[in-house]
């Protein structure tokens, strides 16, 4: 932002919480997030009645289990607020679709930003055939996708793909944004083209995003990625390098993403968030929707 004025208008954080270990590690991001872009944070449980009796046991009456989830979610704000007294942090509970929710309640209070938790290898094809596929598809705000073995909540090392589509480079003011607020260096990585007129756009479009980071004044580093050294394709090449750097962070886009034009619930995407168990995954949808995911400063 220009200023550090609070709005209201897209500044609440949106943190599915289900009380797993994913879960906890996504609302830490959160957290630390809202605390570096002055966001306010809405943790919101959403419960289907056959759901609620698999958490909790069977037998046990409705009223009570709301009860019990009222007060656990009453514990995480109070945690919360004892390291962060300045951050606004409420808590929602509603019932219905798990997605449906999320999406609604992100709309609703006009969220910047979707934080959830990603359970694990082992109920990868369950997770990503539901809730998060589901919220990532339909989501007009990014969504950051946490896992399970995701300890860190630093961002010192952003990861950047970007490829010769405009929507790619959309993704360079949120990574600008982070940067600056964390202090972090920003990894520009490029596909080689094997084409001597798409190499020569690569360069082009590679050029173009290390000036909007130069005169933003953020620490950056920039790639091309060629064929002996990131020998598959770009999502497991993308895997490779933020293994090698140990990133913190990955931006990709929901919609198509590189130059087959895979869609997101492709197998470029679910590559890169399923082969990077340790790094967060933001996820930005490219449609124009007029607002500006944490506050965009003026560069």
């Amino acid at each position: 932002m220009a200023s550090q004025t609070k709005t209201k208008e897209n500044n609440t954080i949106v943190v599915g919480i289900d009380f797993s270990t994913a879960s906890d590690n996504a609302l830490d991001h959160a957290v630390h997030i809202a605390d570096k872009f002055n966001n306010e944070l809405l943790l919101l449980y959403v419960y289907e009645e056959s759901g609620l009796r698999t958490i909790f046991g069977g037998g046990v009456e409705k009223d009570i289990l709301m009860d019990t989830i009222s007060k656990k979610l009453d514990e995480k704000v109070s945690d919360i607020k004892r390291e962060y007294p300045e951050l606004r942090v409420d808590k929602l509970i509603k019932e219905g679709k798990i997605w449906k929710q999320i999406i609604k309640t992100a709309d609703s209070v006009g969220g910047d930003s979707i934080f959830i938790g990603f359970h694990g290898e082992s109920a990868y094809e369950q997770v990503m055939g539901s809730t998060t596929s589901r919220v990532l598809k339909a989501a007009t705000a990014p969504v950051v996708i946490v896992k399970e073995l995701v300890s860190t909540t630093h961002y010192k090392k952003i990861v950047l793909p970007i490829d010769l589509t405009k929507e790619s480079r959309q993704k360079v003011t949120w990574a600008i944004n982070l940067a600056k607020k964390f202090d972090a260096e920003i990894h520009v990585i490029m596909e080689i083209e094997k084409d001597e007129f798409l190499k020569h756009k690569v360069k082009g479009s590679l050029h173009q995003v290390e000036t909007m980071l130069a005169k933003a004044g953020v620490k950056f580093q920039s790639k091309i990625l060629d064929d002996q050294e990131y020998p598959e394709h770009f999502g497991k090449d993308i895997i490779q390098y933020t293994q090698e750097i140990d990133a913190d962070l990955v931006l990709i886009m929901t919609q198509k993403e590189t130059g087959v034009m895979d869609f997101f619930m492709g197998s470029f995407a679910r590559e890169v968030i399923r082969g990077t168990s340790k790094t967060p995954i933001m996820c930005i949808n490219p449609k124009e929707t007029g607002s500006i995911f944490w506050a965009t400063e003026s560069f």
